[in-house]
């Protein structure tokens, strides 16, 4: 949009180049005055048309052509500045941006282009200079330098101007986005506490503000203020699903388990509450349930309600709780569901094919591995479960020969090597070649003497 603008900007000028030689004036213009003129700008178009085709030398080149016709029009030195920051010719383009705005210091766009190029060369002390003319045409440019001083490590002079538009516009996600890395960056703990207790008396209707001072107070560790804070919470909003993300954690430092499960239940179900937060919520409640093994069925109770957009970490946290679990049946199920959220992760790609085997599905295990190896062509593990399955199914020589193969791809793993190994040995027994048998377990045995 910026360079749509910027080239009516330009055609403006050369329009105007036209109508100041139409102008009537008491003394007719010399025929050498008109020829210059008409000079000047077929080579401007010139420079126009090369711009456009990205020959930046042979636009510059035309461009100074037309400084020595008429050394005071901007316009020129505009497309100096900007055809040399297409060329990464930045000190150039610098000093030609700066006699344009000199030749025409009222015009928005040369002080745009020179903040621009400040920016793109990360040199944020002179953007906080360049965008100082901009802040009145566009109020984005505001939250932009609030931003240039986060840079240069001005946290102060940053928060001031977020505190400024949000007095003038209003609350925005995007400001407190920054506001919350200000606060991160400073280490300033008092001011992020003073905000949020003002934004929750403000606003004590939005469930939020509530749950934000809790978790502000919890990160100090004090833990007196935050459980009041979520008390009064409750208080406030006894439906909230929010609340309980800030009470299952003070339930559980207490030791009122059954508080705290009523809480992660209600967490974990919910369809409102974002799925990172029901995601760190779901990992409690495995931790606690693998110190309290009589809560297992509560959990049960939760993965089995956990709604179908469950994102993947909690998929794969269930799945690697049930597989520590040995309940390899719903480990599998988790961990598919993990891979059609998101295929290409390999950890679970990894351990379902190892369930597949530990649960006796051979022909599972072969076809999965096989799609599998299609897109991790150079992973040993898959060629390890594969050759393992086709020997379970008596597909002996293709067993060898995926083994083989998945052997030459094994890398400073000893471990996984002699597992390579062992099970050559058992194929070879299996195919009656005792030989080739011996000398893979000799080399299993040789893997496991070195320390």
């Amino acid at each position: 949009m910026k360079r749509v603008q910027g080239i009516l900007l330009i055609c403006a000028l050369i329009i105007s180049f036209g109508v100041f030689s139409q102008i009537e004036t008491d003394s007719i213009p010399s025929i050498s005055t008109d020829l210059s003129r008409m000079d000047f700008q077929a080579h401007f178009y010139e420079a126009l048309k090369h711009e456009a085709l990205e020959n930046y030398p042979k636009a510059i080149k035309e461009l100074y052509i037309c400084v020595d016709i008429d050394p005071s029009e901007s316009a020129i030195f505009f497309k100096l500045g900007t055809n040399y920051f297409k060329s990464n010719q930045f000190e150039n383009a610098e000093l030609n941006f700066k006699i344009a705005i000199t030749l025409d210091a009222t015009n928005f766009w040369y002080k745009e282009s020179l903040y621009h190029l400040y920016v793109d060369q990360a040199r944020y002390e002179d953007a906080i200079v360049a965008i100082q003319p901009l802040l009145t045409r566009n109020l984005d440019y505001s939250q932009n330098l609030a931003n240039h001083y986060i840079n240069i490590g001005n946290f102060e002079e940053a928060l001031s101007i977020i505190d400024s538009l949000d007095s003038r516009l209003g609350i925005s996600l995007a400001r407190d986005k920054i506001r919350e890395e200000l606060y991160n960056l400073s280490g300033d703990e008092d001011k992020r506490i003073k905000h949020l207790k003002n934004r929750l008396l403000e606003s004590p209707e939005t469930a939020q503000n509530f749950l934000n001072l809790v978790l502000a107070y919890s990160n100090i560790n004090k833990k007196n203020e935050a459980f009041k804070t979520a008390q009064a919470f409750l208080l406030q909003h006894p439906k909230s699903h929010l609340v309980h993300v800030a009470l299952y954690k003070f339930y559980l430092d207490s030791e009122e388990l059954e508080k705290a499960i009523a809480s992660m239940k209600i967490v974990t179900t919910s369809n409102i509450i974002e799925p990172v937060v029901k995601v760190k919520v779901l990992n409690d409640f495995m931790q606690l349930v693998a110190k309290f093994p009589q809560y297992q069925s509560d959990l049960i109770e939760v993965s089995n309600t956990v709604g179908q957009g469950t994102p993947i970490r909690s998929d794969l946290e269930l799945a690697n709780y049930y597989y520590s679990s040995k309940d390899y049946l719903k480990a599998i199920s988790y961990y598919q569901r993990a891979i059609e959220f998101d295929p290409n992760n390999f950890d679970a790609v990894k351990c379902l094919a190892v369930l597949y085997l530990e649960t006796n599905q051979f022909e599972t295990a072969l076809i999965f591995t096989n799609q599998q190896i299609d897109f991790y062509p150079s992973q040993p593990v898959l060629y390890l479960v594969n050759g393992k399955a086709q020997r379970q199914l008596s597909e002996l020589e293709l067993a060898i020969d995926n083994l083989m193969m998945g052997l030459d791809y094994v890398i400073v793993n000893s471990e996984l090597q002699r597992d390579f190994y062992i099970e050559l040995s058992t194929t070879f027994r299996q195919m009656g070649n005792i030989k080739e048998s011996e000398a893979f377990a000799i080399k299993a045995d040789e893997i496991k003497k070195i320390p």
